[in-house]
């Protein structure tokens, strides 16, 4: 770490946990370094000699190298798509260039085969039928080994991982896939899930194996593809209850299985679930609700219901059903 190498510098205090620094100077117990914003100078202590470090074995608390900055010219090009990429990946470096894709309206990235997704926490335009079925081709010719090498890949997209799934499932060995979604509430697993099932519902629907297998195999095809996508709001309405981070927050865990058969075609769908939130029955946190269900039957209940049950507040005016 040279004078005028660019760094990350963590910071317990403020907004960003990572700061960008730059080096000043060094000896042989710290580095002084400047703040990127403000131009404050700040030194952080070396490591023992033992600690892993960069290029010349030194490391310091707190502090990481930076990636050089992409041109407007590399990222068009896509060289930001994937972080496998980066010279240095570390917690700043990921933090840094999913930020960077988020404020230009890219909310996915790649890590490998991993995809990294950032909830807009708003309706973007990226799941439109136009865009399932570029990457549904674009999947199509990949498996068939057709299409130019040498064109532009579509750029990162959860359609790609349920594409890349379905995929390999239909390859010579016909192997079982599996798609684990994860993260912390509000993160956007249950929309996630919603559109993971329906790419792999609409190709296991369009595929020319429903057409041979009779006259109306179509209609039953995507019947089934109805039902499986028709299945979600019923098990959000027994297990999915507003929290304080997220008005509709799954509050059990679910394993989806999709059943296709040699063909391709969707045959129907299995779904397990398991450690639902009981206590939220009898008790919830002040400003979160009980499970969407009570309030839906609420909603729909006859006012001589309402008088048969005693909820006299009329539909969930001030009701906040703990029990």
């Amino acid at each position: 770490m040279e004078a005028g190498t660019k760094v990350w510098a963590f910071e317990e205090s403020g907004d960003d946990p990572w700061i960008l620094s730059e080096v000043v100077n060094r000896t042989d117990s710290e580095i002084q370094l400047k703040k990127a914003d403000d131009g404050s100078v700040f030194s952080r202590p070396r490591l023992a000699a033992n600690a892993s470090g960069d290029g010349d074995g030194v490391k310091y608390e707190g502090v990481e190298l930076a990636n050089p900055p992409l041109s407007e010219a590399e990222k068009a090009e896509g060289m930001d798509n994937d972080m496998i990429s980066l010279p240095h990946l570390h917690e700043p470096a990921i933090l840094h260039a999913v930020s960077e894709r988020y404020s230009e309206g890219k909310i996915y990235t790649w890590t490998g085969p991993v995809l990294i997704a950032v909830n807009p926490f708003q309706r973007l335009p990226l799941y439109t039928r136009e865009i399932l079925e570029s990457y549904r081709q674009e999947g199509l010719l990949r498996s068939q080994n057709l299409g130019d090498s040498n064109a532009k890949r579509l750029g990162p997209h959860v359609y790609s991982i349920a594409d890349r799934s379905y995929r390999q499932m239909m390859s010579e060995k016909r192997k079982s896939q599996s798609i684990l979604i994860s993260g912390e509430s509000g993160a956007g697993k249950t929309e996630t899930t919603k559109i993971v099932m329906l790419y792999l519902t609409t190709l296991g629907s369009n595929t020319s194996g429903s057409e041979e297998a009779g006259g109306n195999a179509e209609g039953e095809k995507l019947s089934i593809m109805e039902r499986v996508l028709q299945s979600n709001p019923i098990l959000e309405a027994f297990g999915n209850a507003k929290t304080l981070r997220n008005d509709n927050s799954s509050r059990f865990g679910k394993f989806i299985e999709l059943g296709f058969n040699r063909a391709g075609v969707l045959q129907g769908a299995k779904v397990q679930t398991y450690l639902l939130e009981k206590v939220r029955l009898g008790f919830h946190a002040s400003g979160e609700r009980n499970y969407h269900i009570f309030y839906q039957l609420l909603r729909g209940a006859s006012e001589e219901q309402h008088q048969k049950y005693c909820f006299h507040d009329g539909i969930t005016g001030g009701l906040e059903l703990a029990n």
